[in-house]
């Protein structure tokens, strides 16, 4: 938990008087902390798993025992304790923060359990075995899903003769990433694996110990300053400058409400789409001989572009039309060991590129086809110019700008107190970003013992009117995937559109579909 550099002393934990561990949270987490929707639903992150389970060679199951649910309740019971193990692995998962009004500073606290019957009432809060008559996915879209700290939910379809279950690992998002809960999840399954294959022998740890697994701050863990240097705060205003020439522009893009939307509170939604082997292999190869370097995440990106483009009202003449996004940079590699391997997963380690991205595209007139031969070679020239800004904000090194500018950064993007984050403009201004998350295969395995995993995803909530879209790919399949409010979006609607970048990147590809 302590590091051996001289580091900030507030971002430090340190024990309280009253026994809690406490730091002050930095700017990466507090911009996730004041996410909250309406003041006490935190921002979340959600890594997702459904899975299959082979019944251990050491313990055959007849007919009779599957009947009573035997291996249902092997499961559960394995899953129980690997989460028990993984919040004791992971301590921070189990913090929470506490906002001093007066001097507006957010601490995160930890507390260890002070008996059993403590920890069982956190066990009981925090780990949910539900069965329902839907599928998970849809159960899931038809939740709240407002909630007070990490929890654990165990999903299984009533109406599935097939023991098949899906997981869902909710934690704030200012306790963990995209890679972080991914790598939670992994971990998770590792734990529930030895679990299931050595039952009543498996041995739960002793808590008390465990603060000193407590995860720090971006700042200490990558080694920053406790205050920007001028130089960095001149740097990082010459940027903010430069991004606001980029944001100055009359036809910025966005997916327009769905005309249908007319609900007064709605509900944050996922569906996507997957796209198969075959076809996945041919974008792949077809992505890497546009130019050297120009990669899935490349093609994508531009293909949001081009998709938000054809949407777009058709004028009597052509007119310009700019997409804005920044880039979801992974900062892991960057810190310090240990705080760079999966052992601190619970830590948003992350960062929002200082540079904006600025494509500019033209909305045809009503005379021109948006699907002619010039918009099919448009995709090519679009990913060359993502893939050369992509490259230039990618970090080198722990002193890279991307890394010493990521506190500065964070705290732009925090609004004021007393606003609210998620204020939307009227008519409603719905932004469409898209985080690539690559390979999910490389960070989870698919098979953990007795445990075979068949579709793992992440996901976060979108901001506002936005629609927060998530690039994958699992078992060989690009998934794209969208996370949208229904309040402005339907699901065909969002549907369609996911379609539409698809059919972006096959015509910019010449795919054979």
């Amino acid at each position: 938990m302590a590091s051996t550099h001289v580091q900030p002393s507030r971002f430090q934990w340190k024990q309280s008087k009253l026994g809690t561990w406490e730091r002050e949270a930095d700017e990466c987490e507090t911009f996730y902390i004041q996410l909250k929707r309406n003041g006490n639903a935190y921002y979340p992150i959600i890594g997702c798993a459904s899975f299959v389970t082979k019944s251990p060679d050491t313990r055959t199951t007849d007919e009779a025992d599957r009947k009573e649910n035997g291996v249902r309740r092997m499961v559960y019971d394995a899953l129980l304790k690997a989460w028990e193990v993984l919040c004791y692995e992971h301590p921070t998962l189990r913090s929470r923060i506490e906002h001093d009004k007066a001097s507006g500073i957010c601490r995160r606290v930890y507390s260890t359990f002070q008996d059993v019957d403590e920890q069982k009432v956190w066990l009981n809060a925090t780990f949910k075995a539900i069965y329902t008559d839907e599928d998970p996915l849809q159960w899931f879209n038809s939740q709240e899903h407002s909630f007070d700290g990490s929890r654990l939910l165990v999903v299984t379809p009533e109406n599935n003769n097939d023991f098949h279950p899906t997981i869902f690992l909710q934690c704030p998002h200012d306790i963990t990433d995209g890679v972080g809960i991914l790598q939670l999840v992994d971990q998770l399954f590792q734990h529930a694996a030895r679990a299931y294959e050595q039952g009543d022998q498996y041995t739960l740890p002793a808590w008390g110990d465990e603060h000193e697994r407590l995860s720090p701050g971006l700042r200490l863990a990558a080694t920053l300053p406790e205050t920007p240097s001028e130089a960095q705060v001149k740097r990082f205003a010459e940027i903010q400058t430069q991004n606001g020439s980029i944001y100055t522009h009359p036809g910025l893009l966005s997916l327009p409400p769905s005309s249908s939307t007319a609900a007064s509170s709605g509900k944050r939604h996922r569906l996507s789409i997957f796209v198969p082997q075959a076809i996945t292999s041919q974008i792949i190869r077809k992505c890497k001989e546009i130019a050297p370097g120009v990669s899935v995440t490349h093609v994508f990106m531009s293909a949001l572009a081009m998709a938000l483009s054809e949407i777009q009202p058709r004028k009597e003449e052509s007119y310009a039309v700019r997409y804005v996004n920044h880039s979801m940079i992974n900062l892991r590699p960057y810190c310090q060991t240990p705080y760079s391997t999966p052992a601190h997963a619970a830590a948003p380690y992350h960062t929002v590129s200082a540079q904006a991205l600025g494509i500019d595209l033209i909305v045809p007139g009503p005379s021109n086809d948006a699907k002619d031969e010039g918009r099919v070679n448009e995709l090519r020239k679009l990913a060359i110019q993502v893939r050369d800004f992509y490259k230039a904000v990618r970090p080198a090194s722990m002193q890279d700008e991307q890394v010493v500018l990521s506190p500065l950064m964070f705290a732009s993007l925090t609004t004021p107190p007393g606003s609210d984050p998620h204020a939307v403009s009227d008519p409603p201004f719905c932004p469409a970003v898209i985080s690539s998350i690559g390979n999910i295969g490389s960070i989870v395995s698919a098979t953990h013992g007795a445990f075979e995993l068949t579709n793992v995803w992440a996901a976060s909530e979108p901001i506002g009117a936005g629609v927060a879209m998530f690039l994958d790919t699992w078992n060989g399949k690009i998934e794209l995937s969208g996370v949208f409010d229904t309040r402005y979006h339907d699901a065909e609607y969002i549907k369609k559109f996911l379609g539409r970048i698809l059919d972006c990147v096959s015509r910019g590809l010449d795919v054979d579909e």
